[in-house]
C-alpha cells in the first residue's frame, strides 16, 4: 500500500513539473462541427458523409459496388492545387472509412471518386 500512495504523490510531483500546451495545429480544427452532408458516386462504388471543421476533415465511408477488378477511394481536393486521398474499398461490397484531414493553412475545395486496380 505504501508503494502505490508512494509513486502516486511521485507521479504528481512529475506531473507539476511539466506543461501540457496544446498543439497549434490543432487549434483550426475546433469546434468539432460536421453539419453539411456529401456523396460522391461513380461506375465502381459509392461514397458519403460530413464535411467537418469549416472544410478542413472530411468524414464518411466509401463502398465498392462492381465486381471489376476496381477498388473506388474518395480524393480530397485542396485549395493550394494538392489532394488528399481515403482508403480504398474492395472487392464488391466492402466498404471503408473516409478520414480525411487538410494540412494546417489549406481546406478541402472539393472531392471526386477515383479508383485503384485491385
Amino acid at each position: 500500500m505504501r508503494k502505490a500512495v508512494a509513486w502516486g504523490a511521485a507521479s504528481l510531483g512529475l506531473l507539476g513539473a511539466f506543461s501540457i500546451t496544446p498543439v497549434a495545429s490543432a487549434a483550426h480544427r475546433l469546434p468539432n462541427s460536421c453539419t453539411e452532408n456529401w456523396t460522391r458516386s461513380s461506375g465502381e462504388g459509392v461514397a458519403s458523409g460530413k464535411w467537418c471543421d469549416n472544410y478542413t476533415r472530411v468524414t464518411g465511408t466509401v463502398k465498392d459496388t462492381k465486381s471489376d477488378g476496381r477498388c473506388p477511394f474518395v480524393r480530397g481536393h485542396l485549395n493550394n492545387g494538392r489532394h488528399v486521398d481515403s482508403e480504398w474499398a474492395g472487392p464488391k461490397g466492402d466498404t471503408s472509412p473516409v478520414n480525411l484531414s487538410s494540412p494546417t493553412g489549406t481546406y478541402f475545395s472539393d472531392l471526386s471518386m477515383q479508383y485503384i486496380n485491385c
